[in-house]
């Protein structure tokens, strides 16, 4: 097999991100199929990277030189986005119908010559579609999740709710805790804040409530917490035009249904990754 260079900011070590812990589910898959994988953050690669017949995974790369994307270009390598890195803004919600004008597009070469890029919704796709002129995108249509964490959400998701409804404590502004605390006020919503803490810990916290209010200030490429606000039995107050887990059917779902589906797609995109490393002769 060959040798997977996993090449992102950060991975979850540093940061329990949405997009940091996509990065691990795959990491840990492709490591118990029998591939040697090596985890770099953008600023630890180099030359001698290249040129191995390695192949590149690339997650968050915002700290990835100029030089090292243009040289990555002649290996083989595929995209998992997370953020909208290919637009200035990372947030194409910014501009009409979603379509960043010319001088708003940045990495262009860099997403086009990627051999598949691999996306999270299918807003995403059609966004990304028709603003890189691309046809190497792939939805897989979920955030992804360890099997052994989806069995912790399962048992958690008939505990006897309280009558409020829960907003995630972060000090994030894209997060928006401020207009999500503003608009309980204005609508006399009951509301508790649950501070940051470790994933578990946030995921039983959450259980406990009605519902969730998120109303995120950029367009989210999934919305993990969405997600896992549903499959808790949670109602979901939010912008779904913000949330790319709203483009896709099993937004209607809800409880050990939605559970169910997610457990598929995640099946599902694992196995296209490692069809994608092995290419059409694998």
């Amino acid at each position: 097999m060959r040798r997977v260079v996993f090449v992102a900011d950060i991975f979850r070590k540093d940061f329990l991100g949405g997009g940091e812990c996509n990065d691990d589910v795959l990491i840990n898959h492709l490591i118990a199929r029998g591939y040697q994988v090596q985890t770099k953050r953008c600023v630890e690669v180099n030359l001698d990277d290249l040129g191995q017949n390695n192949f590149f995974i690339i997650g968050n790369f915002i700290s990835l030189s100029e030089e090292f994307k243009a040289l990555l270009q002649k290996e083989d390598y595929i995209i998992y986005e997370h953020d909208h890195k290919y637009v200035k803004s990372r947030d194409p919600s910014k501009y009409r119908n979603f379509l960043a004008p010319p001088n708003e597009i940045i990495n262009q070469a860099f997403y086009q010559n990627a051999i598949a890029v691999v996306v999270l919704s299918d807003i995403c796709k059609q966004i990304m579609k028709k603003t890189l002129h691309i046809d190497n995108i792939y939805n897989i249509g979920c955030s992804l999740w360890s099997e052994q964490k989806l069995d912790f959400i399962a048992t958690l998701n008939s505990q006897n709710k309280n009558e409020k409804f829960a907003i995630i404590e972060s000090t994030n502004p894209i997060k928006n805790t401020f207009e999500a605390v503003e608009f309980c006020n204005k609508n006399s919503v009951q509301y508790g804040l649950i501070k940051y803490c470790a994933e578990r810990e946030l995921l039983t916290a959450l259980s406990y409530y009605t519902g969730l209010v998120f109303f995120p200030k950029v367009l989210e490429t999934f919305s993990r917490i969405s997600a896992e606000a549903k499959m808790l039995n949670c109602k979901l107050l939010t912008k779904p035009k913000m949330l790319g887990f709203a483009s896709e059917d099993i937004y209607r779902l809800s409880g050990n249904a939605l559970i169910s589906e997610i457990r598929k797609r995640v099946d599902s995109a694992l196995k296209l990754f490692t069809s994608l490393i092995e290419g059409p002769n694998g």
